[in-house]
Formats: structure tokens, C-alpha cells, sequence
């Protein structure tokens, strides 16, 4: 509370000569009231910074009284010579060394078998009597049509295909000339009309 009383007496809002009284004789409020002065000082920036000659003597004697507190680790992580001496990775070493083999050996025969089967399939002469159960091509080696009433006369050819693409090209040409031709009468209308 006499902080506080302190605080607005500085400021000129509390002034009282009771309060002043109490100033002068309490050594607790002066200290503060110096506090106060140098703290607002070094906010305003009115003057150079107040670290006396003994700040650093203040610090460093804080410093010294403060605790300290050192954390302890709660697990450590083993060693790797330890670990390789664990019995759970003796036994996943144990199961993993054969499991790597027969892996390794499974995927060799993989291989084996399936360079076999395309090297045999390649080396089989197209003209075998084996026929296959489902034919795709049929007999000529030619497609055909899927129906047999499609007409074959819609069918466009590249010279019609080119001279319907002129058409469209000169019908496009003169659309974007009337366009603008006309464009200038059209703004012209909807001048007057305002």
C-alpha cells in the first residue's frame, strides 16, 4: 500500500504533507522512492544508464546464493557393446540370420524360374499347333469393323477433313471482321442514348 501511495506521490496525484513527513523519516521509502526515480529515468530515457560500480559485485553475489539444481537422467541408453550382449537381440540375431538366407535364396529361384519360362516362350516358333482358347485377332491378322452395317461412305478422308477445317477457319475470319466493323455503330447507339 505505501508503494502504491509512493508511486501516485511521484506521479502528483497523492501529494499530502502528512505523506511527505512519512517520506523523510522511513529509510524502506526513500530506497523506493530512488527506485522509482531511476527506474522512470531509464524508461523515458532522460539519462545514462544507473549501473553504479557495484552492480557487478550484486550480481555475481546473487549468483553465487542462488541453488542449483541439477537433473538427474532417469533411464540412460545402453551402450552398443551392451546391447549386442542383451538375450532378446542374441535371440532376434538367431532368427534373422536363417530368415535373411532363405529370403535370399527364395528370390534367386524367383528369378531363376521366371528367366526360364520367358526365355522358353520366346524360343517357341509362331507356327505350333497350339492353338489358344480365346483368339483376339482373328484370322487375316486384320481389324475389323465391330458391325458390319456401318457405313463406310461417312468415313471423312484427310482432303475433307482439311477443307471442312478452311470453312471454319473463313467463317471465323469473317465473324471477327463484322464484329469490329459493326462494333464502332453499336457504341456510337449507346452514346446518343445517354
Amino acid at each position: 500500500m505505501q508503494k502504491e501511495l509512493l508511486s501516485a506521490y511521484i506521479d502528483g496525484e497523492e501529494v499530502s504533507t502528512e505523506f511527505t513527513g512519512q517520506l523523510c523519516q522511513d529509510a524502506d521509502l526513500q530506497e523506493s522512492w530512488a527506485n522509482f526515480h531511476t527506474i522512470r529515468a531509464v524508461m523515458r530515457q532522460e539519462t545514462g544508464i544507473f549501473l553504479g560500480a557495484d552492480f557487478a559485485a550484486k550480481m555475481e553475489s546473487l549468483i553465487a546464493e542462488e541453488e542449483i539444481h541439477v537433473a538427474q537422467p532417469v533411464v540412460s541408453q545402453p551402450l552398443p557393446q551392451e546391447v549386442e550382449k542383451s538375450p532378446f537381440i542374441q535371440k532376434l540375431k538367431a532368427w534373422f540370420v536363417p530368415m535373411t538366407q532363405v529370403a535370399v535364396a527364395a528370390s534367386v529361384c524367383l528369378v531363376a524360374v521366371l528367366g526360364v519360362q520367358s526365355f522358353n516362350t520366346k524360343s517357341v516358333s509362331p507356327a505350333s499347333t497350339d492353338t489358344p482358347v480365346l483368339q483376339t485377332l482373328p484370322f487375316n491378322n486384320g481389324v475389323q469393323e465391330v458391325s458390319y452395317n456401318a457405313p463406310s461412305k461417312d468415313v471423312m478422308t484427310a482432303e475433307q477433313l482439311e477443307q471442312k477445317n478452311k470453312r471454319i477457319g473463313a467463317m471465323l475470319q469473317s465473324y471477327e471482321l463484322q464484329r469490329r466493323v459493326y462494333a464502332d455503330s453499336i457504341n456510337l447507339g449507346q452514346n446518343q442514348n445517354k
